[in-house]
């Protein structure tokens, strides 16, 4: 709670300091005023970005600490998926500090890299784990895992950011992006000349609906 708090706190202050800048921006404020309101949203936004990085961490560290218990790579996938769609639901105030500070990002190249430093750090822990799914399976993916990674971090970011906007449940979108990725196992299989495990996919799905 303590932690829901603080982002939501955050994010208010992120996004009246990204006001100001707008209006700053629109050239309807004096010169002075302009520079100040830009500043402020650099300020607030930099300040931000560690509250960011320090819950980024700490939800990384969880999502390994659940993965890490099942050894079963066709589990590992879907029960990353599970907790992904779970952080959706409880912490949408950090969905919406990235946006907002990746929106802030464009206009400001210091904190666009930085930005992009906590994105690549993301893409490489979800890379780690895709290399430990691809290993045990019968044969290697088609696609590259740090571009399957990226993907992977991207399609969770959209449905994060579609759940937000559309304030439905992310379960369908999600329940979708494990039928893609469990695709990926048929493929495998296929690959090394193997019968794919297709009735054991359909019966994880039906458990993790």
């Amino acid at each position: 709670m303590k932690t829901t708090n603080c982002l939501a706190r955050r994010s208010a202050v992120l996004s009246a300091s990204m006001l100001a800048a707008v209006a700053a921006a629109s050239f309807m404020l004096p010169a002075g005023a302009r520079a100040a309101g830009t500043a402020g949203a650099d300020t607030a936004a930099s300040d931000t970005l560690e509250v960011v990085m320090v819950t980024e961490r700490q939800m990384v560290a969880d999502w390994k600490a659940v993965v890490e218990a099942v050894d079963d790579p066709l589990e590992r996938i879907v029960t990353g998926l599970d907790h992904a769609e779970a952080r959706c639901a409880d912490q949408p105030e950090f969905v919406r500090l990235l946006l907002d500070l990746y929106t802030v990002s464009l206009s400001s190249p210091a904190l666009r890299v930085r930005c992009a430093r906590l994105r690549t750090h993301l893409v490489d822990e979800v890379e780690i784990e895709v290399r430990q799914v691809l290993g045990r399976l019968p044969a290697y993916s088609l696609v590259a895992p740090r571009e399957l990674a990226g993907a992977i971090l991207s399609a969770i970011d959209g449905i994060a950011l579609s759940v937000l906007v559309v304030q439905q449940p992310a379960a369908a979108p999600f329940r979708a992006l494990k039928v893609l990725l469990l695709s990926l196992v048929v493929t495998a299989y296929v690959t090394a000349g193997q019968e794919p495990p297709i009735a054991r996919l359909g019966e994880m799905l039906s458990r993790h609906p």
